[in-house]
């Protein structure tokens, strides 16, 4: 192996020749393969870290196996099912968790209810199930009084206590067919963070729809009580810890969890011994959950990879021109081999020698290099969720593999051809030809463009077809850097006119350095393109990156304040509603509070959302600032000024106008707004005091218990009620009904009175008489009249009224009804009321707790005009804002009105008089939604006898960005106020998703080395495109001119280059932010972010990338020029040098 270069000893040796150019090589493979095995490892572990996130927050995750519970069955029972549940979540941490629970739900009436909101007899109330939590305080937290204990306690959840109107030590009965169950209220808790997932599977084994409606109670009261033991199941539930789950354990997880909840429970658990427990069962929710998986986990691999795409494009450019340079640098030592008789495998052993010394090594060091980075990325701050720990594994020897194929393709076969038949001459074409090729080509690539472009507007907010196949999305990864590329490659076009222009401008003067620098630019002499092309796609990529990353968080914020309406959402809490609006709004920073209030119905088949809040309020915040992309303070609703239709504030002020409804049947009446309703008290009351009176057909002592109650409503149109026992003695005397404690939003109005009479088995079916002379501080409105409103019970036939002989009525009416209603002089209401049917009822001792669920042992009065009946005409109509969705499904217009059905049974009217393209806070995007005022709402509930609403939530509105951070600080700080949302805490966790983290470390990974690429790359072409016109520049040396004046040729050449390849780059980044963001900015199931994308571009940031890579690529063409400019005469002159 001597020095005839023979084999690989001689290919070492030579190397030496080309050490700058192969130097080159090997830095840029390094760099390649260290950064693409980086962002490759950094893809995995981002999906796999989103996924575990996702699933420990998901309450579905969990698997639970239930039976008929028998005495000392559940013990024999519990080592098996355990076993089996380990068996269906092998290799994860399971904690199991052993309930007793009631098998069907029983019923609590609700407030609602016993101011009677039942349509008919028979009707439930609040659906619940008693559960026996061992140690309950491992799963919720006591807001009141103790856990229960002994066999006549009960502890009822914040949301149940609210609607029902008790608290400690009240009484509440659990209603069963057969009877109901007295109980005493030990306590109120709410839920625990972090065991959503135990609430949620008690509540699905309930039956149940929410796990508020769980009931806890002792074991000892489910074991002991006749009307519950006999219906009691045992549940045993098992959480996995999803720390250790990897995604391709997620298909095996799913399959068998389907096959036990899916087969024979008692056989797979007890494995065909004896079964203590009957009618085994298993249920889970975690193949739901896995399957809701599959759409996230695509999304993010899909948008890691759009920056690992752009960086493998740009790293394959590098890479090409590096080996381009290398045979150009070879190029004459091997024509000259060949002219010598050298055989072509001996060329292409020394070339492939020549290589692997450089570019092997360096492949291997960047896999290991690739740990580091991201160890540094980590020192930085930011995430890479373990990545570091798999950067050396199968994937990244795979990227080492494909670079090295690639560079070694663009390196190794140029020798191939070049030995297998010399230098060919290219075919000459004519001008018009060139012109029709180059013609055709950018035809190509616009069309190329254009369908990219059209494929992203095609499948926005969608997964395209082939995802499922490959695992990603291809359109959304691959359909930018196609873009991307096209376009860099199109306005290279622009290239040769300005070094034509330059050319022009430089005959002007008397220079040489000018007009020959242009010369070679306009005619491309110095291969312009590939560098050019380069410079571009790095500077595109640096532009497209600081735009995502400026516009991220503003995006947050916008999509955080659509989810939470408002910049603060509170819901919950131990304040009555009244006395929680003095509370809210004095809390600093805050501008404005509103109750949220929800209605659920149907407009022409269509499950409807109808959501009110106090436009008073609110209306003036509806402003440009608050309304920006961006905004740190937000309008409530909190809708952007891209998704209003006309003016927010005009609309608002137009659903709140008072005015007459149409309430006689005339469905096309203007002027829907807040209907007249109620009668005002003067000042601040405390209470409202009622002189009544109510005399009974029975004894006082054979009457059931009588309550009076009265629907008040604030300044804000949320209404609360207050109850006083009445005695029904005939005796006119007034009552106070208190208000509840807390400073209260006046001015308070009465809207309703309601008279309950409960029901007793041993005592006869009363006639009462019923009289309200007046309400203290409040006067009866003009034109209006009290009339009786009460549900159900249209007419006075079949309640055995005094003087009626109910003709033709088929059967008698259980329910409780007016028979007539009437306005005494100096009076406001007398009514003859027909007590509830005793059939219906309990025994004389519960009487005094117990309520029908039903509502059928109430009757209800409002005030409507002239005392006009509640079967005239439709009832009142409520201006509302409609987002697209109701007019889309519905078919309506602006303009028109519809009604709102519940059950079948007519509620209100809407009056369309805007549009939204949807409702921030509300049901979801797509669903049909109304937004209206809360006292029109309020008001036509009234007149239409229905009963009130309770708050669903609170909004505020804060003064300024540190305002709501004061305010959401104060709420956090007193958990009687309930608990709070934040616009800032939503987008913070959005901006924290283990799905999105990754890829934010992967944009500023291409950010920081994006400009590296560049310089690396224009720094081998300037040495290459230099050495390649020595003998140029000894022929002009040798006509005189100076060393100076060819370093200037070499300065003002590059910089041309440099400076174009600049501006190409910054604009083509923006541009393509500007058209591409929108489309490939998706949410984790898939679909286009909303509010969409507002492009913010990043000036500062692209700037400094732009200024980082023009300065890095000038400095190396200032310090290469005059080096290069250097040349031997002697040399490049002599005869037969080069070949």
């Amino acid at each position: 192996m001597g020095t005839d270069g023979r084999g690989s000893p001689a290919g070492v040796r030579r190397a030496g020749q080309h050490g700058v150019v192969l130097g080159a090589a090997a830095v840029t493979v390094l760099l390649a393969v260290a950064v693409l095995a980086a962002l490759t490892a950094l893809t995995g572990s981002s999906v796999t870290e989103g996924m575990r996130h996702r699933l420990a927050g998901d309450p579905r995750l969990s698997l639970s196996v239930s039976g008929r519970y028998a005495e000392g069955a559940d013990e024999k029972a519990d080592g098996p099912v355990r076993a089996a549940l380990q068996r269906a979540l092998p290799g994860a941490t399971v904690r199991v968790e052993e309930v007793v629970r009631a098998s069907s739900p029983l019923t609590l009436p609700t407030a609602a209810s016993a101011q009677g909101s039942g349509t008919a007899a028979g009707a439930s109330g609040e659906p619940v199930a008693p559960l026996a939590v061992p140690d309950p305080q491992r799963y919720a937290e006591l807001t009141q009084g103790a856990w229960p204990s002994g066999t006549d306690q009960v502890a009822l959840s914040e949301g149940v206590a609210r609607r029902l109107g008790v608290s400690v030590g009240g009484t509440v009965p659990l209603v069963k067919a057969n009877g109901a169950l007295p109980m005493t209220v030990s306590g109120v808790y709410r839920q625990s963070p972090g065991a959503e997932a135990f609430w949620r599977a008690w509540e699905e084994g309930a039956s149940l729809k929410t796990p508020e409606n769980l009931v806890l109670v002792s074991r000892e009261l489910l074991r002991t009580t006749p009307a519950l033991r006999d219906e009691l199941d045992v549940q045993w539930t098992a959480l996995p810890d999803p720390g250790r789950l990897r995604v391709e354990d997620l298909s095996g997880l799913r399959s068998r969890v389907e096959r036990l909840t899916g087969g024979d429970a008692g056989r797979a658990v007890f494995r065909g011994a004896e079964r203590p427990l009957e009618a085994l069962r298993a249920s889970s929710a975690i193949p739901e959950a896995l399957g809701e998986l599959g759409s996230p986990m695509m999304v993010a691999r899909s948008g890691m990879l759009v920056p690992v795409t752009m960086l493998g494009v740009l790293s394959a450019v590098t890479m090409v021109l590096t080996a381009r340079q290398l045979t150009e640098f070879r190029r004459a030592e091997l024509l000259l081999q060949l002219a010598r008789g050298a055989g072509r495998a001996r060329l292409l052993g020394v070339a492939a020698a020549e290589w692997a010394l450089c570019t092997v090594p360096a492949a291997v060091l960047g896999v290991w290099v690739a740990g580091p980075l991201l160890r540094l990325l980590e020192w930085w701050g930011l995430p890479v969720e373990g990545a570091a720990a798999e950067a050396a594994g199968p994937a990244a020897w795979a990227v080492a593999g494909t670079a090295l194929v690639l560079h070694g393709c663009a390196a190794l076969l140029p020798v191939v051809w070049t030995a297998d038949g010399g230098e060919r001459e290219t075919p000459s074409r004519t001008a018009r030809r060139a012109v029709a090729q180059r013609a055709g080509a950018d035809v190509v690539l616009a069309a190329v463009a254009v369908l990219a472009y059209l494929q992203l507007r095609q499948y926005q907010g969608l997964l395209s077809p082939a995802s499922d196949a490959v695992g990603f999305d291809p359109v959304l990864v691959a359909a930018p850097v196609v873009m991307t590329v096209a376009a860099a490659l199109l306005l290279l076009r622009l290239l040769p006119p300005l070094g034509r222009a330059l050319e022009a401008l430089a005959r002007r003067g008397r220079g040489l350095v000018a007009p020959l620098s242009g010369w070679q630019v306009s005619r491309g002499r110095a291969g312009q393109g590939a560098p050019v092309l380069l410079m571009a796609l790095a500077l595109a990529v640096g532009a497209l990156t600081t735009t995502v990353i400026a516009g991220e968080a503003p995006s947050d914020r916008d999509r955080a304040a659509f989810e939470v309406g408002a910049d603060l959402r509170v819901t919950g809490g131990e304040l009555s509603p009244g006395a929680r609006y003095g509370a809210l709004s004095a809390l600093p920073g805050v501008a404005a509070v509103t109750p949220l209030v929800s209605v659920q119905g149907t407009v022409r088949s269509e499950r409807t959302t109808v959501l009110a809040v106090d436009t008073a309020a609110v209306g003036a915040l509806a402003t440009s600032g608050r309304m920006a992309s961006g905004a740190w303070t937000h309008a409530v609703p909190a809708v952007r000024s891209d998704l209003e239709r006309g003016s927010l504030s005009e609309q608002l002020g137009q659903l709140g106008q008072s005015g007459q409804s149409g309430q006689s049947g005339q469905s096309g009446q203007s002027g829907a707004g807040v209907p007249e309703h109620g009668m005002v008290l003067e000042g601040r009351p405390a209470a409202v005091d009622v002189q009544v009176s109510v005399a009974s057909s029975e004894p006082v002592d054979r009457t059931g218990p009588l309550w009076l109650s009265a629907q008040v409503e604030d300044a804000s149109g949320l209404v609360t009620s207050a109850r006083v026992r009445l005695t029904p003695d005939g005796v006119s005397r007034t009552v106070s009904l208190p208000l509840g404690q807390g400073v209260l939003h006046y001015p308070l109005r009465v809207t309703g009175l309601s008279l309950r009479n409960t029901p007793v088995k041993e005592y006869t079916r009363p006639t009462l008489e019923l009289k309200v002379s007046g309400i203290a501080g409040a006067a009866l409105p003009a034109g209006v009249k009290w009339a009786d409103v009460t549900r159900g019970v249209y007419v006075a036939t079949g309640l055995g009224c005094p003087g009626r002989a109910d003709q033709g009525q088929s059967e008698a009416v259980l329910k409780a009804g007016v028979c007539e209603v009437s306005q005494p002089a100096g009076g406001l209401l007398s009514a003859v009321v027909r007590g509830v049917d005793p059939q219906v009822g309990v025994p004389a001792a519960a009487a005094d707790s117990f309520v029908l669920s039903s509502g059928a042992d109430t009757v209800s009065f409002a005030l409507r005009p002239g005392g006009a009946s509640k079967a005239v005409g439709k009832g009142a109509v409520v201006p509302a804002l409609v987002n697209a969705a109701f007019l889309r499904e519905t078919g309506y217009e602006v303009g028109k009105e519809v009604r709102l059905l519940s059950d079948g049974e007519d509620q209100f009217g809407l009056r369309i008089v805007g549009e939204l393209s949807d409702l921030p806070g509300g049901a979801g995007r797509d669903e049909p939604q109304a937004l209206v005022d809360l006292r029109a709402l309020s008001g036509a509930r009234a007149v239409a006898g229905l009963p009130p609403l309770v708050d669903d939530a609170w909004l505020l509105a804060a003064d300024s960005r540190s305002g709501a951070e004061r305010a959401e600080r104060a709420v956090a700080a007193d958990p009687r106020l309930g608990r709070v949302r934040s616009v800032r805490a939503v987008a913070a966790a959005l901006a924290e998703d283990p799905f999105r983290s990754g890829r934010r470390s992967a944009l500023v990974l291409s950010l920081a080395l994006s400009p590296v690429f560049a310089v690396a790359g224009f720094t081998v072409h300037a040495v290459g495109s230099a050495r390649s016109r020595r003998r140029e520049f000894a022929v002009l040396r040798a006509l005189g001119v100076r060393r100076r004046q060819l370093a200037g040729v070499l300065r003002l050449e590059q910089s041309v280059v440099v400076g174009f390849a600049v501006l190409l780059g910054g604009v083509l980044g923006v541009a393509l932010a500007a058209v591409v963001l929108p489309l490939i900015m998706v949410d984790g199931g898939g679909r286009a972010v909303f509010p969409s994308l507002e492009l913010t571009v990043g000036w500062g940031w692209t700037a400094v990338v732009v200024a980082a890579t023009g300065l890095g690529v000038g400095s190396v063409v200032l310090l290469l020029s005059r080096m290069l400019a250097r040349v031997d005469l002697a040399r490049e002159l002599r005869a037969g040098e080069n070949g």
